[in-house]
Protein backbone atom coordinates (compact mmCIF):
# COMPACT_ATOMS: atom_id res chain seq x y z
CA UNK A 1 0.00 0.00 0.00
CA UNK A 2 1.12 3.26 -0.77
CA UNK A 3 0.04 6.90 -1.77
CA UNK A 4 -3.79 7.32 -1.87
CA UNK A 5 -4.51 6.01 -5.40
CA UNK A 6 -7.14 8.27 -5.99
CA UNK A 7 -8.31 11.72 -7.28
CA UNK A 8 -11.74 13.99 -7.77
CA UNK A 9 -13.95 12.74 -10.99
CA UNK A 10 -16.05 14.70 -12.49
CA UNK A 11 -18.27 14.53 -16.14
CA UNK A 12 -18.82 11.39 -18.20
CA UNK A 13 -16.43 9.02 -15.66
CA UNK A 14 -18.82 10.04 -13.07
CA UNK A 15 -21.79 9.67 -14.61
CA UNK A 16 -20.69 6.20 -15.26
CA UNK A 17 -20.13 5.28 -11.58
CA UNK A 18 -23.51 6.89 -11.09
CA UNK A 19 -25.08 4.33 -13.50
CA UNK A 20 -23.14 1.43 -12.16
CA UNK A 21 -24.02 2.25 -8.69
CA UNK A 22 -27.71 2.79 -10.06
CA UNK A 23 -27.81 -0.69 -11.50
CA UNK A 24 -26.29 -1.88 -8.06
CA UNK A 25 -29.31 -0.25 -6.18
CA UNK A 26 -32.03 -1.64 -8.56
CA UNK A 27 -30.34 -4.93 -8.17
CA UNK A 28 -30.27 -5.25 -4.48
CA UNK A 29 -33.85 -3.95 -4.10
CA UNK A 30 -35.28 -6.52 -6.75
CA UNK A 31 -33.07 -9.37 -4.76
CA UNK A 32 -35.34 -8.15 -0.99
CA UNK A 33 -38.59 -7.87 -3.39
CA UNK A 34 -38.51 -10.10 -6.18
CA UNK A 35 -39.93 -7.32 -8.21
CA UNK A 36 -38.91 -5.53 -10.61
CA UNK A 37 -42.28 -3.28 -10.19
CA UNK A 38 -41.11 -2.72 -6.78
CA UNK A 39 -37.27 -2.06 -7.56
CA UNK A 40 -37.65 0.85 -9.96
CA UNK A 41 -39.98 2.15 -7.02
CA UNK A 42 -36.86 1.83 -4.67
CA UNK A 43 -34.95 3.51 -7.10
CA UNK A 44 -37.28 6.53 -7.85
CA UNK A 45 -37.90 6.98 -4.02
CA UNK A 46 -34.35 7.30 -3.55
CA UNK A 47 -34.24 9.90 -6.41
CA UNK A 48 -36.43 11.71 -5.17
CA UNK A 49 -34.89 11.80 -1.61
CA UNK A 50 -32.09 13.50 -3.18
CA UNK A 51 -33.69 16.15 -5.37
CA UNK A 52 -35.66 17.35 -1.35
CA UNK A 53 -32.06 18.01 -0.36
CA UNK A 54 -30.18 18.96 -3.20
CA UNK A 55 -32.94 20.40 -5.65
CA UNK A 56 -31.94 20.53 -9.25
CA UNK A 57 -28.41 20.20 -8.30
CA UNK A 58 -26.12 17.44 -9.40
CA UNK A 59 -23.38 15.98 -7.19
CA UNK A 60 -20.47 16.93 -10.39
CA UNK A 61 -17.72 15.52 -7.97
CA UNK A 62 -17.24 11.88 -6.62
CA UNK A 63 -13.92 10.67 -4.93
CA UNK A 64 -12.14 7.89 -6.05
CA UNK A 65 -10.02 6.47 -3.70
CA UNK A 66 -7.73 3.38 -4.52
CA UNK A 67 -10.50 0.98 -5.72
CA UNK A 68 -13.16 2.68 -4.54
CA UNK A 69 -16.02 5.42 -5.13
CA UNK A 70 -16.97 7.91 -2.54
CA UNK A 71 -20.06 10.42 -2.89
CA UNK A 72 -19.43 10.55 1.07
CA UNK A 73 -17.48 10.31 4.39
CA UNK A 74 -20.55 8.40 6.01
CA UNK A 75 -21.15 5.79 3.37
CA UNK A 76 -18.89 2.97 2.66
CA UNK A 77 -17.18 2.78 -1.08
CA UNK A 78 -18.61 1.12 -4.07
CA UNK A 79 -18.43 -1.45 -4.74
CA UNK A 80 -18.54 -3.43 -1.84
CA UNK A 81 -20.16 -5.67 0.37
CA UNK A 82 -20.44 -2.40 2.78
CA UNK A 83 -21.94 -0.56 0.37
CA UNK A 84 -24.74 -2.88 -0.88
CA UNK A 85 -25.19 -3.24 2.79
CA UNK A 86 -26.37 0.30 3.42
CA UNK A 87 -28.19 0.75 0.61
CA UNK A 88 -29.94 -2.36 1.06
CA UNK A 89 -31.11 -0.31 4.63
CA UNK A 90 -32.01 2.43 2.71
CA UNK A 91 -34.55 0.96 0.53
CA UNK A 92 -36.02 -1.63 3.27
CA UNK A 93 -36.18 2.16 5.23
CA UNK A 94 -38.01 3.92 2.21
CA UNK A 95 -40.80 1.19 2.07
CA UNK A 96 -41.39 1.84 6.11
CA UNK A 97 -40.67 -1.81 6.99
CA UNK A 98 -41.75 -3.22 10.21
CA UNK A 99 -38.25 -5.54 9.83
CA UNK A 100 -36.61 -5.18 13.20
CA UNK A 101 -33.22 -6.10 12.17
CA UNK A 102 -33.15 -2.81 9.94
CA UNK A 103 -29.10 -1.94 11.01
CA UNK A 104 -27.33 1.08 11.92
CA UNK A 105 -25.41 2.84 9.34
CA UNK A 106 -22.86 4.15 11.43
CA UNK A 107 -21.74 3.96 15.02
CA UNK A 108 -20.13 6.95 16.46
CA UNK A 109 -17.47 5.32 19.43
CA UNK A 110 -15.27 7.67 21.58
CA UNK A 111 -12.46 5.74 22.56
CA UNK A 112 -10.41 8.00 24.58
CA UNK A 113 -10.98 10.51 27.70
CA UNK A 114 -7.57 12.34 26.90
CA UNK A 115 -6.35 14.78 24.89
CA UNK A 116 -3.70 17.11 24.86
CA UNK A 117 -5.56 20.35 23.59
CA UNK A 118 -8.39 22.47 25.05
CA UNK A 119 -10.51 23.21 22.09
CA UNK A 120 -13.01 25.97 22.51
CA UNK A 121 -16.06 23.35 21.47
CA UNK A 122 -15.25 20.00 22.58
CA UNK A 123 -17.90 18.01 22.65
CA UNK A 124 -16.37 15.76 25.00
CA UNK A 125 -15.12 18.68 27.52
CA UNK A 126 -17.17 16.92 30.46
CA UNK A 127 -15.30 13.88 29.99
CA UNK A 128 -12.01 14.35 29.40
CA UNK A 129 -9.90 13.06 32.39
CA UNK A 130 -6.10 11.84 32.80
CA UNK A 131 -7.30 8.51 32.84
CA UNK A 132 -9.32 6.12 30.50
CA UNK A 133 -13.05 5.66 31.61
CA UNK A 134 -13.48 2.29 29.09
CA UNK A 135 -11.04 -0.54 29.30
CA UNK A 136 -10.42 -2.36 25.93
CA UNK A 137 -12.23 -5.39 26.72
CA UNK A 138 -15.26 -3.02 27.31
CA UNK A 139 -14.46 -1.58 23.77
CA UNK A 140 -13.82 -4.89 22.39
CA UNK A 141 -17.37 -5.87 22.79
CA UNK A 142 -18.81 -2.64 21.45
CA UNK A 143 -17.02 -3.56 18.39
CA UNK A 144 -18.48 -7.57 18.69
CA UNK A 145 -21.90 -5.38 19.41
CA UNK A 146 -21.66 -4.01 16.18
CA UNK A 147 -20.44 -6.44 13.85
CA UNK A 148 -23.25 -8.86 15.08
CA UNK A 149 -26.17 -5.92 14.41
CA UNK A 150 -24.60 -5.62 10.78
CA UNK A 151 -23.44 -2.20 11.05
CA UNK A 152 -20.78 -1.19 8.20
CA UNK A 153 -19.32 2.20 8.92
CA UNK A 154 -17.84 3.22 12.29
CA UNK A 155 -16.08 6.43 13.56
CA UNK A 156 -13.69 6.37 16.19
CA UNK A 157 -12.79 9.25 18.12
CA UNK A 158 -11.88 11.19 21.39
CA UNK A 159 -10.86 12.74 23.60
CA UNK A 160 -7.82 12.21 20.88
CA UNK A 161 -7.94 8.28 19.75
CA UNK A 162 -4.08 8.32 19.11
CA UNK A 163 -3.73 8.18 22.63
CA UNK A 164 -4.99 4.89 22.11
CA UNK A 165 -2.89 3.62 19.05
CA UNK A 166 -2.21 0.48 19.68
CA UNK A 167 -5.97 -0.67 21.31
CA UNK A 168 -7.24 1.18 18.02
CA UNK A 169 -5.35 -1.09 15.71
CA UNK A 170 -7.02 -4.13 17.71
CA UNK A 171 -10.36 -2.92 17.40
CA UNK A 172 -10.20 -2.16 13.69
CA UNK A 173 -8.53 -6.03 12.94
CA UNK A 174 -11.07 -7.45 15.69
CA UNK A 175 -13.62 -6.57 13.03
CA UNK A 176 -11.83 -8.59 10.19
CA UNK A 177 -12.80 -6.33 7.48
CA UNK A 178 -16.60 -6.31 8.20
CA UNK A 179 -16.32 -2.78 8.74
CA UNK A 180 -15.19 0.77 7.23
CA UNK A 181 -13.41 2.37 10.16
CA UNK A 182 -12.93 6.16 9.62
CA UNK A 183 -10.61 8.05 12.69
CA UNK A 184 -11.53 11.62 14.12
CA UNK A 185 -8.65 12.86 14.83
CA UNK A 186 -6.78 16.37 15.88
CA UNK A 187 -3.89 15.39 13.54
CA UNK A 188 -1.29 14.53 16.79
CA UNK A 189 1.41 12.32 16.76
CA UNK A 190 0.32 10.71 13.39
CA UNK A 191 3.67 10.26 12.01
CA UNK A 192 4.31 8.57 8.41
CA UNK A 193 4.70 5.26 10.25
CA UNK A 194 1.63 5.52 12.32
CA UNK A 195 -0.46 6.67 9.21
CA UNK A 196 1.19 3.20 7.71
CA UNK A 197 -0.15 0.86 10.47
CA UNK A 198 -3.10 2.37 10.59
CA UNK A 199 -4.16 1.79 6.29
CA UNK A 200 -2.62 -1.35 7.04
CA UNK A 201 -4.91 -2.46 9.98
CA UNK A 202 -8.17 -1.09 8.32
CA UNK A 203 -8.74 2.81 7.89
CA UNK A 204 -10.66 3.86 4.95
CA UNK A 205 -10.54 7.41 5.69
CA UNK A 206 -9.60 9.77 8.22
CA UNK A 207 -11.30 12.94 9.45
CA UNK A 208 -8.64 15.81 11.30
CA UNK A 209 -10.20 18.78 12.92
CA UNK A 210 -8.76 22.23 11.15
CA UNK A 211 -11.27 24.84 12.11
CA UNK A 212 -9.43 27.76 10.46
CA UNK A 213 -6.74 28.84 7.74
CA UNK A 214 -5.19 30.72 9.74
CA UNK A 215 -2.50 28.93 11.76
CA UNK A 216 -2.53 31.40 14.35
CA UNK A 217 -6.15 31.44 15.03
CA UNK A 218 -6.70 27.63 14.55
CA UNK A 219 -3.86 27.34 17.63
CA UNK A 220 -5.76 30.00 19.82
CA UNK A 221 -9.12 27.58 19.12
CA UNK A 222 -7.28 24.41 20.03
CA UNK A 223 -5.22 26.13 22.68
CA UNK A 224 -2.01 24.35 21.22
CA UNK A 225 0.70 26.01 19.70
CA UNK A 226 1.73 23.10 17.15
CA UNK A 227 -2.05 22.03 16.65
CA UNK A 228 -2.07 23.28 13.28
CA UNK A 229 1.15 21.68 12.05
CA UNK A 230 -0.20 18.97 13.22
CA UNK A 231 -3.36 18.62 11.40
CA UNK A 232 -1.68 19.42 8.40
CA UNK A 233 1.59 17.15 8.40
CA UNK A 234 -1.66 14.51 9.56
CA UNK A 235 -3.15 15.27 6.06
CA UNK A 236 0.34 14.73 4.53
CA UNK A 237 1.29 11.49 6.58
CA UNK A 238 -2.83 9.84 5.41
CA UNK A 239 -2.35 10.59 1.96
CA UNK A 240 0.86 9.19 1.60
CA UNK A 241 -0.46 6.17 3.49
CA UNK A 242 -3.38 5.82 1.14
CA UNK A 243 -5.82 6.78 3.49
CA UNK A 244 -8.88 9.09 2.51
CA UNK A 245 -8.28 12.92 4.02
CA UNK A 246 -11.32 14.57 5.23
CA UNK A 247 -10.85 18.21 7.15
CA UNK A 248 -13.67 18.99 9.47
CA UNK A 249 -13.98 22.58 11.09
CA UNK A 250 -16.63 23.66 13.62
CA UNK A 251 -18.18 26.96 12.10
CA UNK A 252 -18.33 29.76 14.36
CA UNK A 253 -19.97 32.70 13.62
CA UNK A 254 -16.92 34.77 12.90
CA UNK A 255 -15.94 32.04 10.11
CA UNK A 256 -19.82 32.01 8.77
CA UNK A 257 -18.34 34.23 5.63
CA UNK A 258 -17.93 32.86 2.47
CA UNK A 259 -14.50 34.94 2.01
CA UNK A 260 -13.11 32.81 4.86
CA UNK A 261 -14.60 29.51 3.93
CA UNK A 262 -13.32 29.69 0.37
CA UNK A 263 -9.36 30.59 2.14
CA UNK A 264 -10.52 27.56 3.72
CA UNK A 265 -11.22 25.67 1.09
CA UNK A 266 -8.07 26.76 -1.46
CA UNK A 267 -5.71 25.21 1.62
CA UNK A 268 -7.91 22.08 1.77
CA UNK A 269 -7.38 21.94 -2.24
CA UNK A 270 -3.60 22.45 -2.33
CA UNK A 271 -3.27 20.00 0.70
CA UNK A 272 -5.14 17.36 -1.31
CA UNK A 273 -8.15 16.56 1.32
CA UNK A 274 -10.84 14.89 -0.95
CA UNK A 275 -13.42 16.41 1.77
CA UNK A 276 -14.36 18.64 3.93
CA UNK A 277 -16.92 18.78 6.52
CA UNK A 278 -18.95 22.14 7.55
CA UNK A 279 -20.07 21.56 11.63
CA UNK A 280 -21.93 24.18 13.39
CA UNK A 281 -20.92 25.17 16.96
CA UNK A 282 -23.66 23.67 19.50
CA UNK A 283 -24.30 24.01 22.97
CA UNK A 284 -22.67 21.34 24.59
CA UNK A 285 -19.55 20.29 26.58
CA UNK A 286 -17.38 23.10 26.49
CA UNK A 287 -19.75 24.97 24.57
CA UNK A 288 -23.19 24.42 26.78
CA UNK A 289 -24.91 27.48 27.96
CA UNK A 290 -22.79 29.66 25.85
CA UNK A 291 -24.25 31.77 23.08
CA UNK A 292 -22.78 30.73 20.13
CA UNK A 293 -25.38 28.89 17.14
CA UNK A 294 -25.45 30.38 13.91
CA UNK A 295 -27.95 32.61 13.48
CA UNK A 296 -30.02 32.43 10.48
CA UNK A 297 -28.08 34.73 8.40
CA UNK A 298 -25.00 32.99 8.92
CA UNK A 299 -27.01 29.47 8.19
CA UNK A 300 -27.90 31.03 4.98
CA UNK A 301 -24.56 32.40 4.05
CA UNK A 302 -22.89 28.83 4.83
CA UNK A 303 -25.64 27.01 2.67
CA UNK A 304 -24.92 29.13 -0.35
CA UNK A 305 -21.49 28.82 0.19
CA UNK A 306 -21.83 24.90 0.01
CA UNK A 307 -23.90 24.69 -2.67
CA UNK A 308 -22.18 26.58 -4.86
CA UNK A 309 -18.91 24.65 -4.41
CA UNK A 310 -20.61 21.28 -4.83
CA UNK A 311 -22.58 21.68 -7.80
CA UNK A 312 -20.71 24.68 -10.03
CA UNK A 313 -18.40 23.11 -12.76
CA UNK A 314 -16.16 25.68 -11.88
CA UNK A 315 -15.11 24.50 -8.93
CA UNK A 316 -14.68 20.59 -9.71
CA UNK A 317 -11.50 20.98 -8.44
CA UNK A 318 -12.37 21.67 -4.71
CA UNK A 319 -13.07 19.17 -2.33
CA UNK A 320 -16.71 17.53 -1.72
CA UNK A 321 -17.96 19.50 0.79
CA UNK A 322 -20.54 17.54 3.90
CA UNK A 323 -22.76 19.59 5.62
CA UNK A 324 -24.98 17.40 8.23
CA UNK A 325 -26.52 21.10 9.40
CA UNK A 326 -28.38 21.50 5.94
CA UNK A 327 -29.74 18.40 5.69
CA UNK A 328 -30.95 18.35 9.04
CA UNK A 329 -33.18 21.74 8.54
CA UNK A 330 -34.59 20.08 5.05
CA UNK A 331 -35.16 16.70 6.02
CA UNK A 332 -34.86 16.12 9.91
CA UNK A 333 -32.03 14.06 12.15
CA UNK A 334 -30.80 11.17 10.63
CA UNK A 335 -29.49 10.13 14.33
CA UNK A 336 -30.77 9.08 17.70
CA UNK A 337 -30.67 5.81 16.96
CA UNK A 338 -32.30 5.69 13.59
CA UNK A 339 -29.26 6.09 10.95
CA UNK A 340 -26.21 6.09 13.89
CA UNK A 341 -25.69 6.58 17.57
CA UNK A 342 -23.00 7.83 19.14
CA UNK A 343 -20.89 6.21 22.33
CA UNK A 344 -18.91 8.65 24.65
CA UNK A 345 -15.91 8.03 26.25
CA UNK A 346 -17.84 6.78 29.58
CA UNK A 347 -19.90 3.87 27.70
CA UNK A 348 -22.68 6.39 27.38
CA UNK A 349 -25.22 6.07 24.52
CA UNK A 350 -26.64 9.09 22.80
CA UNK A 351 -28.60 10.36 19.90
CA UNK A 352 -24.93 11.58 18.24
CA UNK A 353 -22.03 13.52 20.06
CA UNK A 354 -24.25 16.76 19.71
CA UNK A 355 -27.08 15.45 21.07
CA UNK A 356 -26.50 14.74 24.68
CA UNK A 357 -28.46 13.32 27.11
CA UNK A 358 -27.53 9.26 28.09
CA UNK A 359 -30.29 6.57 27.38
CA UNK A 360 -27.69 4.37 29.32
CA UNK A 361 -24.04 2.55 29.09
CA UNK A 362 -22.26 -0.39 27.52
CA UNK A 363 -21.51 -2.10 30.42
CA UNK A 364 -25.27 -2.32 31.39
CA UNK A 365 -27.01 -2.15 28.01
CA UNK A 366 -26.97 -3.63 24.38
CA UNK A 367 -26.40 -1.80 21.43
CA UNK A 368 -30.21 -3.06 20.06
CA UNK A 369 -31.32 -1.85 23.65
CA UNK A 370 -30.01 1.49 22.93
CA UNK A 371 -31.28 1.85 19.51
CA UNK A 372 -34.62 1.45 20.36
CA UNK A 373 -34.77 3.87 23.37
CA UNK A 374 -32.94 6.89 21.11
CA UNK A 375 -35.55 6.56 18.45
CA UNK A 376 -38.31 7.05 21.01
CA UNK A 377 -36.37 9.66 22.34
CA UNK A 378 -35.57 11.46 18.87
CA UNK A 379 -33.38 14.31 18.61
CA UNK A 380 -33.71 17.42 21.08
CA UNK A 381 -33.05 19.94 17.88
CA UNK A 382 -34.92 18.07 15.12
CA UNK A 383 -37.51 15.84 14.22
CA UNK A 384 -35.77 12.07 13.17
CA UNK A 385 -36.05 11.03 10.21
CA UNK A 386 -36.84 7.68 9.69
CA UNK A 387 -37.43 7.20 6.44
CA UNK A 388 -36.97 8.05 3.28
Amino acid sequence: MGRLQGRLITGLPATRVKLRAGIALVRISFQIYKSPKQALKALLLLIRQRKRIHGNSRDHKIVRANDRYYWSIYTPGFPSDGFNAVIEREIRSAFHSSDAAIPLQTLILSISSRCHYHCEHCFEGDNLNAAEHLTYEALSRVVDDAVQNGIRHMQLGGGEPMLRFDDMIRLMKQANGTIDFWLSTSGYGLTPELAKTLRKSGLTGVTISLDHWDENLHNQFRHHTKAYQWALKAVKNCNDAGIITNLTICITRAMANAKDLMKYMELARRREVQFVRFLEARKVGNYAGKDIMLRTHEQEAVTAFYLKLNSEKRYNAYPIIQYPGYHQRKLGCYGAGNRYLHIDARGNYHGCPFCRGAVGNIEAMSLREAMGLLQEKGCHLFQTNHHV
